[in-house]
C-alpha cells in the first residue's frame, strides 16, 4: 500500500513538472511574437554597426585598401558605361569630308565668279557653315573636357602607391592581389578605349579647326572681291555696248551656272538647319489651302444665299490653289535665312505664275497685257541672274528687256491717262500704279544708260530689281485682298444663329478699317527688306543698324542705347495693341445689346481696369526687357512729381478720377446721366476722359476729373425707370371730378406704366386760363420714356374731345385808344399814300 502511494505521487510530480515546462515553452514564443518588425530590424542594424567599429579597431589599413578599390571599381565601371555609349561623332565624321570639297568648290567659284549676287551667296552660305563649325566645335570640346576627366580618374590609380601594399594578414592577401590584378586589367582596358576615342576627337577638332581657318580665308577672299568689284562697278568696266569686248563664252556660263545653281540646291534643301523653314513653307500652304476649302465648304453648307457671299470675292473661291500658292510663295522666302538666289528667283517664278491665273478677269485689261509682258521679262531677268560669268549676249539681252519694259509701262501710263474720267475704271487700279510705273521707267532707263556704257554690273542690278520688286509689289498688293477675303469669308461662315464663336463677334467692316493698314505696313515694310536684299546692301544696312541700336551712349551719368530705347517702345506699343483688341470686343458685343442689364454695365465698365492692368503689366515688361534699372525709374518718376507740381495737374487729376470711377462705379457704361446741364449714354470711360453719346448724333468728350467733383446726375445708378410729370390743363366751368377720373382710367389702362408705385393725379393749379392737373407715373425703362409720354399725351387729347372737356389756349385782348379830335375820316386820309412828297429844306 505504502509502495503504491509512492508511485502515484511520483506520477503527480512528473505531471506537474510536465504542464510547467509545457507551460513555459509555450509562453516563450508569445513574448518573442509581441516585438514589431521595426525593432528586429534595428537591432540587426545595431548588431551589424557594432561588428563594423568591432573590425574597424582591428585592422585600419585593411580598410582603407577596400575602400580604394571599391572607389576604382566604380569610377572604372562609370568610365566604361561612358565610353560603351560612344560619343556622337557621326555626323561630324561623314560631313566634313563633304564640307572640304565644298570649300574647294567655292574657292574656284570665288575665283572665277564675275557677278555681285553670287559672292554674296556664297558669303551667305559661308556664314552658315562658319556657324555649324561653331556647333561642332562646342560639341568635340564638351567630348574631349569628358575624356580629359576620364584621364586624370585613370592617372590617379597609377599614382596611388597605396595599392601597392598587402596587407598583413596572410588569408586576405590572395584575394586582395586578385582584386588589385582584376582591377589593373579593367584599367588597361578602358586605358586603351579612353586613347583611342581621344584621338578620334582630336582628329575631328583638328579637321574643325582646319575647315575653320579655310571659311575665315574665304571670307577674306570675298571681301577683297565684293571691295574691287565695287570699285569697278562705277567705271567702263566691260566697254561700251557697241565695242566687241572678249568676254566669256555663253555655253561655259551656262555650263558653270548650271552645275553652281544644281549645287546650291542640292544644299540648300539638304541641309539640317533649313529643316525647319522647309516644313514651315509646306505646312504655310497647306493650312492657308485647308482653310479657304473648309470655309468654302462651310459657307455653302449653313448659307441660304452662299453663292452672294462667293460673288463678293474675286480669288479664293474661284482660284483657291493658285491663291494659296501665291501667298506661299510672298510669305514663305522670308522663313529662310538669306536664301540663295536660284531658290528666291524659284519662289518669284512661282508666285508669277499664280498671279496670272488670279488676274486674268480681274484686272483691267490694259493691267493684263503689261503683267503679260512683264511675266516673260522677269523669267528671262532671272534666268540671267543666276549667271556666274558674264557672256556678251546677256549685256543684249538685259538691253532689249529694259526697251520692252520701257515701252509696255509707258504703254500703260498713256491707256490709265485716258480712263482717268471713268470712276469705275480707275477704281479697279491698284492704288498709286502710276508712281510706281514712272519709278519702274525711270529705274530701266538708267539701266540701259549703264548697259551702253559699260557699267553691266550696276545696270542688272538695277535693272533686275526694278522687275523684281514692281512683281512683289503686286503680289503684296494681290496677299492683302487675298486675306481680307479669306477673312470676309471665314466670319460669314461662323455667322450662324444656332453657334457663337469667336468670330461671330467680329464685324468684317470692322475689322477691315482697323487692320488693313497694319497689313499695308507690314507689306511695305517686306518689300523693302526684299528691295535691300536685291540692291545686296541688306548686310550692310544690318550691320549699321545693329551698330546704332547696340552702341551705348552717356547721357550725365546714364548709359543707354537706342536698341534698349526701342525695345521699350515695342513692348509698350504691344501692351497698347492688346488693350485695344480687349476693348474692341467689350464694345462690340457692348454694341450688339439694345439693353445692358446692370451685371453687363459692371462688365463692360471693367474694361478700363483691364486696360490699366495691362499698360502697367507692359510698363514692367519694357523696363526689364529694355534692361533699365529700377533706380532709374524712380528718378524719372521724381522728375514727373515735379511736372505734376507745375503743371501737370489736371492730367494726373484727370488720371486718378479715372481709377476712382473704376473701382467705385458712380457712373457706368451704358447709364444715362446729366452733367455741366447735357445729358446723353455713357459710351467709354477712358483713362483720362470719357465718351458721352447724346441724342442729335454727337459724342460729348468729358474729362474724368468732372464726372468727380462736379454734380452728375445718373437716371439708370439703381434702376432703369424714371418717372414722368405731366401738367394737363382744362378750361374753367369743367368737372373736376370728372377729368381726374378720366385721367386716372387712362394711365391705368396703360400697359407701358408701372403698377408699383402706381400712376397718380393731383389738381396742380389755378393758372390764368385753365385748371391745371399734375399726372405721375413711371416708365419701366428710360429709354422709352419719351415714346410713353407722347402717347399719354395722345390719349388725353383724344378723350377729352370725345367727352367734351376743353383743353384751354391762351388769349389775348388788344384794345386801340384813339385821340378824341381824330375822326374815321381823317385816319383813311393818313393811311393814303402821296404821289410827290412836299421837298424839304435842306
Amino acid at each position: 500500500m505504502r509502495a503504491l502511494l509512492r508511485l502515484i505521487s511520483v506520477n503527480i510530480i512528473v505531471i506537474l513538472l510536465a504542464g510547467i515546462t509545457t507551460n513555459g515553452y509555450t509562453q516563450t514564443p508569445k513574448r518573442h511574437n509581441k516585438h514589431s518588425l521595426r525593432d528586429s530590424l534595428r537591432q540587426k542594424v545595431l548588431q551589424r554597426d557594432s561588428m563594423a567599429r568591432l573590425y574597424r579597431h582591428t585592422d585600419g589599413s585593411i580598410n582603407d585598401l577596400v575602400s580604394r578599390i571599391e572607389d576604382y571599381t566604380t569610377q572604372y565601371n562609370q568610365i566604361s558605361n561612358d565610353l560603351s555609349k560612344g560619343f556622337d561623332t557621326l555626323e561630324i565624321s561623314q560631313r566634313l569630308p563633304q564640307l572640304e570639297k565644298r570649300m574647294a568648290l567655292m574657292k574656284s567659284t570665288i575665283d572665277h565668279s564675275t557677278t555681285l549676287g553670287y559672292l554674296f551667296t556664297i558669303r551667305d552660305m559661308i556664314d552658315h557653315i562658319t556657324e555649324q563649325m561653331a556647333v561642332w566645335e562646342t560639341q568635340l570640346g564638351t567630348y574631349s573636357d569628358e575624356l580629359d576627366k576620364m584621364r586624370e580618374a585613370l592617372a590617379k590609380f597609377k599614382a596611388d602607391t597605396a595599392l601597392r601594399t598587402a596587407p598583413d594578414d596572410s588569408s586576405l592577401q590572395v584575394k586582395y592581389y586578385l582584386q588589385v590584378q582584376e582591377l589593373e586589367k579593367k584599367w588597361a582596358k578602358i586605358d586603351s578605349c579612353t586613347k583611342r576615342s581621344i584621338i578620334r576627337i582630336g582628329f575631328l577638332e583638328n579637321g574643325v579647326s582646319t575647315l575653320s581657318i579655310l571659311l575665315i580665308d574665304l571670307d577674306d577672299r570675298i571681301d577683297t572681291k565684293i571691295h574691287l568689284f565695287t570699285l569697278k562697278a562705277t567705271e567702263n568696266e566691260y566697254g561700251f555696248l557697241w565695242d566687241m569686248h572678249k568676254m566669256d563664252r555663253l555655253d561655259t556660263a551656262l555650263s558653270r551656272s548650271y552645275s553652281l545653281n544644281f549645287r546650291l540646291y542640292k544644299y540648300f534643301f539638304t541641309s539640317k538647319a533649313n529643316y525647319y523653314p522647309h516644313l514651315g513653307f509646306v505646312i504655310l500652304f497647306i493650312a492657308f489651302l485647308g482653310w479657304i476649302i473648309a470655309s468654302k465648304r462651310r459657307t455653302a453648307r449653313i448659307k441660304d444665299n452662299a453663292q452672294t457671299i462667293f460673288d463678293q470675292t474675286h480669288y479664293i473661291v474661284k482660284h483657291p490653289f493658285a491663291s494659296a500658292i501665291a501667298v506661299t510663295a510672298v510669305i514663305g522666302t522670308y522663313f529662310y535665312d538669306h536664301p540663295p538666289q536660284v531658290f528666291a528667283q524659284t519662289t518669284l517664278l512661282l508666285m508669277l505664275a499664280a498671279l496670272g491665273f488670279l488676274i486674268s478677269n480681274n484686272f483691267p485689261k490694259p493691267l493684263f497685257r503689261f503683267w503679260a509682258v512683264l511675266m516673260p521679262v522677269t523669267v528671262l531677268l532671272s534666268l540671267s541672274n543666276l549667271l556666274i560669268l558674264i557672256p556678251y549676249a546677256d549685256r543684249w539681252l538685259l538691253f532689249i528687256l529694259s526697251g520692252i519694259a520701257i515701252y509696255a509701262a509707258y504703254r500703260l501710263l498713256q491707256e490709265m491717262k485716258t480712263a482717268t474720267n471713268d470712276a469705275e475704271i480707275k477704281n479697279d487700279y491698284p492704288p498709286h500704279l502710276q508712281v510706281v510705273l514712272k519709278v519702274f521707267i525711270a529705274l530701266n532707263a538708267i539701266s540701259a544708260l549703264m548697259n551702253i556704257t559699260g557699267r553691266f554690273s550696276l545696270a542688272k542690278i538695277t535693272g533686275t530689281t526694278a522687275a523684281f520688286n514692281l512683281c512683289l509689289a503686286m503680289g503684296m498688293y494681290i496677299l492683302i485682298q487675298i486675306l481680307m477675303e479669306s477673312l470676309f469669308l471665314q466670319l460669314e461662315a461662323n455667322k450662324s444663329a444656332d453657334t457663337q464663336s469667336l468670330t461671330s463677334y467680329l464685324d468684317f467692316k470692322i475689322v477691315q478699317k482697323k487692320f488693313k493698314d497694319v497689313l499695308v505696313k507690314v507689306s511695305v515694310i517686306l518689300w523693302l527688306i526684299a528691295l535691300a536684299q536685291n540692291l545686296n546692301i541688306d548686310d550692310y544696312l544690318y550691320d549699321q543698324a545693329n551698330d546704332f541700336l547696340s552702341n551705348k551712349h552717356q547721357f550725365s551719368s546714364t548709359a543707354f542705347t537706342f536698341g534698349s530705347i526701342l525695345t521699350f517702345i515695342i513692348v509698350i506699343w504691344i501692351s497698347g495693341l492688346l488693350a485695344r483688341v480687349i476693348s474692341y470686343f467689350y464694345d462690340f458685343t457692348g454694341q450688339q445689346q439694345t439693353k445692358l442689364t446692370p451685371k453687363a454695365k459692371k462688365t463692360r465698365s471693367s474694361i478700363l481696369l483691364i486696360r490699366l492692368t495691362i499698360f502697367t503689366i507692359g510698363f514692367f515688361v519694357a523696363i526689364t526687357a529694355a534692361g533699365i534699372p529700377m533706380d532709374r525709374v524712380t528718378i524719372v518718376i521724381g522728375a514727373l512729381g515735379v511736372g505734376i507740381g507745375f503743371g501737370l495737374q489736371n492730367i494726373v487729376n484727370n488720371l486718378v478720377s479715372g481709377i476712382i470711377l473704376a473701382f467705385e462705379k458712380p457712373v457706368q457704361v451704358g447709364d444715362i446721366i446729366e452733367v455741366s446741364g447735357k445729358s446723353g449714354t455713357i459710351t467709354e470711360i477712358g483713362i483720362r476722359s470719357s465718351k458721352i453719346s447724346r441724342g442729335d448724333g454727337s459724342e460729348l468728350i468729358v474729362p474724368n476729373g468732372d464726372l468727380i467733383s462736379q454734380h452728375v446726375v445718373n437716371w439708370t445708378l439703381s434702376d432703369n425707370n424714371r418717372q414722368i410729370e405731366l401738367i394737363v390743363g382744362v378750361a374753367y366751368g369743367s368737372d373736376v371730378a370728372k377729368v381726374e377720373a378720366l385721367l386716372k382710367k387712362i394711365l391705368t389702362g396703360n400697359d407701358d406704366i408701372m403698377t408699383s408705385p402706381a400712376p397718380a393725379v393731383f389738381l396742380h393749379n389755378f393758372s390764368d386760363s385753365a385748371v391745371d392737373f399734375k399726372l405721375l407715373f413711371w416708365a419701366a425703362d428710360i429709354s422709352t420714356w419719351a415714346r410713353l409720354k407722347s402717347n399719354i399725351m395722345a390719349q388725353i387729347y383724344t378723350e377729352f374731345a370725345k367727352e367734351g372737356i376743353e383743353i384751354p389756349h391762351p388769349k389775348r385782348d388788344i384794345q386801340v385808344y384813339f385821340p378824341e379830335s381824330s375822326t374815321p375820316e381823317n385816319i383813311a386820309k393818313l393811311q393814303r399814300p402821296t404821289k410827290n412828297p412836299p421837298a424839304t429844306d435842306q
